[in-house]
């Protein structure tokens, strides 16, 4: 979803998150050095690398905020050091490689948004041999919590309202991360780093995701509501910005991850988690196991509406396509729009080739219209 300026004033007007980067990039850039800022939004990355000394800015935006972005560089002077590309940054090809490479393409617990792949793919086609990354790496942490007040906001559906039976709801918020501030007197144990990315080495996109199991033994007995996450960013070598609970507020706040019925626990109790985040066309699917003795509950955003678990499987990378009967007749639709033949031949040529379905040429006129409205162009042809 495109981020319009309302959605980037949130992100402007979060102080510890834009004043770090600012630090982190008045930290690294040098007088002279060439800089790309990666989803530069507003600008602002951009505009602090030309304050702090650099000679051109390649700033890449694929969404219309760039047009913004350009407005306020003008402005500001600044419009005759930065150079704005429209695209994305997959699409995009540099005259010349960088000295400093930065972003803030990290989500809510870090994943959220499914964009780290762009920071390695700009990194190894933009950066110079001994350039730098900012951010350098992310640390994300997991602890379990106590948090009845949240918890109770979700199972607002576990129950009758209004004469309606509503757990079809409560099923969809069980399973949803909810962002949220979460306090350090809700936590149960001391917290768990469960994944450490750095930057500089990893080699392939899918090193970048998550599938760990961590146990933990619980420093207090209380009620077991689910688990938070948050991560840290490392954005130069003095610079470090975390979302924390036992930092200042960011606008990414932390992560809660809710099992379906609360369970009270006992100091000294241990609690196993499997998490995973996996990369879903432009999202992540999650997915989180808790165990507590005998107690076990399964959650995964796969079970929310919005996402298919076909649909889930068919954009993942490791998925290997075959096409169905329909796309079998679209390819072979396809095949005769060599620009010779006309609709009614290939309509002609659908028939001969389906006779079990297409028995008369009216409804292979029809299926033939439809694909070819979608991807052919041409013209009529003289008879």
């Amino acid at each position: 979803m495109a981020i319009g300026p309302i959605g980037h004033k949130a992100l402007i007007a979060d102080t510890v998150r834009t004043t770090a980067y600012k630090k982190a990039i008045f930290e690294t850039v040098e007088d002279g050095d060439v800089v790309v800022d990666l989803g530069t939004g507003t600008g602002i990355l951009a505009f602090f690398a030309c304050q702090a000394g650099a000679r051109k800015v390649y700033a890449i935006e694929e969404k219309k905020i760039i047009e913004l972005a350009k407005e306020i560089a003008k402005v500001n002077n600044l419009e005759k050091k930065i150079v704005f590309i429209r695209d994305i940054s997959t699409e995009v090809t540099l005259p010349e490689k960088v000295d400093v490479l930065v972003s803030e393409i990290i989500g809510n617990f870090a994943y959220t948004e499914n964009l780290l792949h762009f920071l390695l793919d700009a990194r190894d086609r933009f950066l110079k041999k001994n350039g730098t990354l900012i951010p350098s790496s992310v640390e994300i942490f997991l602890v379990p919590v106590e948090a009845p007040k949240i918890y109770n906001e979700i199972t607002f559906w576990n129950k009758e309202l209004y004469g309606i039976n509503f757990l079809p709801a409560h099923k969809v918020d069980v399973n949803t991360l909810h962002n949220c501030r979460i306090e350090t007197e809700f936590f149960l144990s001391t917290p768990r780093l469960i994944k450490h990315i750095d930057f500089n080495k990893v080699q392939k996109p899918e090193e970048l995701y998550l599938e760990e199991t961590v146990s933990f033994v619980l420093d207090r007995s209380g009620i077991l509501h689910g688990l938070a996450g948050w991560f840290d960013i490392h954005l130069s070598k003095n610079v470090l910005l975390s979302t924390s609970p036992a930092s200042s507020i960011t606008h990414w706040e932390q992560t809660f991850f809710p099992i379906e019925k609360s369970i009270e626990v006992a100091k000294g109790d241990a609690v196993k988690v499997e998490i995973i985040a996996t990369p879903w066309q432009e999202d992540i699917v999650y997915s989180w196991n808790v165990q507590v003795g005998k107690n076990s509950f399964s959650h995964s955003t796969l079970q929310v509406p919005s996402f298919s678990k076909k649909d889930f499987l068919s954009r993942s990378i490791d998925f290997v396509p075959t096409l169905s009967n329909a796309g079998k007749e679209e390819l072979f639709i396809l095949s005769c729009c060599n620009g010779k033949n006309t609709i009614q031949q290939i309509a002609q040529e659908l028939c001969k080739h389906y006779p079990e379905i297409y028995n008369n040429l009216r409804k292979a006129l029809i299926r033939v219209g439809k694909t070819v409205k979608k991807y052919s162009h041409g013209k009529i042809q003289k008879r």
